[in-house]
């Protein structure tokens, strides 16, 4: 695989994973502030990025039902990847600037926040899936994995 090709996929991975962020983003009230808003297509960004990063080398070879199995699958593992990520954001940010955003609360008592990435990261896969909005998180990541099926599989044009 050349440097083209990689390129190309990570660049659809952060496009996927920023627009799929939106949907917490909004769902949880996360893009209030504009801080926050911005760790959160951040995180989305880096999400995608990793995603693209697992999927790419076996779904460019796929079969149509491997590729729709893989976007079932993906679903919850982008989501709970997405609810770690989006805790070491913001634990982060904490660190950089004492703001504190919702998944690094400040209590009083040491250790003086409450951080769970993988509590968050388990929430968000089940919330993803098994909830009410699995009927149409589900097939939009079909659709999108299909999508990036289908970039991964497309010739760069003769102009490239």
């Amino acid at each position: 695989m050349n440097r083209t090709t990689r390129i190309k996929w990570l660049m659809w991975g952060a496009a996927y994973g920023t627009v799929w962020a939106l949907a917490p983003g909004f769902l949880s009230e996360l893009m209030r502030e504009t801080g926050e808003a911005a760790t959160v297509l951040f995180a989305g960004s880096i999400t995608g990025i990793l995603m693209a990063c697992a999927l790419a080398p076996g779904l460019a070879r796929s079969r149509l039902w491997q590729a729709v199995l893989l976007g079932v699958l993906a679903l919850p593992l982008g989501a709970g990847l997405f609810g770690f990520i989006i805790s070491c954001v913001h634990w982060v940010v904490m660190k950089l600037t004492g703001v504190h955003y919702r998944f690094v609360m400040q209590i009083v008592e040491p250790p003086g926040y409450i951080f769970g990435p993988l509590e968050n990261a388990k929430d968000y896969a089940l919330f993803s899936t098994l909830s009410l909005f699995g009927f149409v998180f589900i097939p939009l990541a079909v659709l999108t994995t299909l999508h990036f099926r289908q970039q991964l599989r497309s010739r760069p044009s003769a102009q490239s």
